[in-house]
């Protein structure tokens, strides 16, 4: 029995003064230079935490996209043909040329560019219809938001007294391209 208790006095004192970490106290981490302990230090965020591999980024390119306008008149009203997402400006102008002269409209000519941004149409009117003789705005911007707002604007400054309306607005978007 006076065995038993000694070997269990001996125990909890060989317990209690152990020390975390190969010598360092709670809460620190051996800092070695060489084969030896020098110094602790304390345990850096995330020390004991698992590496947690990030997903992979996806490996591709953003491609910037053009939009075009073309404007015909077709039984005596504006006809506006805006195609969206291709690859380069000629392109834009040639499928808005193409749409526009398909639909029957006459004397179709390109009217703007855009490139990765919104457009919008700013259309003089008197009683619900084009104003013969108004100036047109097309305004291209980061948002469609923004996009309405200055056409609006620029249509009223440019027709005084007639009524402005946005007529369409296009978004010309990025696409991505996986390598």
């Amino acid at each position: 029995m006076i065995i038993r208790t000694i070997t269990l006095l001996l125990s909890l004192l060989a317990a209690t003064s152990a020390m975390a970490e190969e010598g360092c106290p709670a809460g620190q981490i051996p800092a070695q230079a060489g084969a030896g302990v020098t110094s602790c230090g304390p345990i850096p965020q995330g020390y004991y935490q698992q590496n947690k591999k990030q997903p992979p980024r996806p490996a591709g390119k953003w491609l910037k996209t053009w939009g075009a306008v073309a404007v015909g008149i077709l039984n005596d009203k504006p006809l506006y043909a805006v195609p969206v997402g291709l690859a380069s400006e000629d392109a834009a102008k040639k499928e808005a040329l193409d749409r526009c002269n398909k639909s029957g409209a006459k004397g179709c000519r390109p009217s703007t560019t855009f490139r990765n941004q919104c457009m919008s149409i700013g259309e003089p009117q008197i009683e619900g219809s084009p104003k013969p003789d108004g100036i047109i705005e097309f305004s291209r911007q980061p948002t469609e938001q923004l996009a309405k707002g200055a056409a609006l604007r620029g249509c009223s400054e440019e027709n005084p007294g007639a009524e402005c309306k946005i007529i369409h607005t296009a978004c010309s978007e990025q696409i991505f391209e996986n390598f």
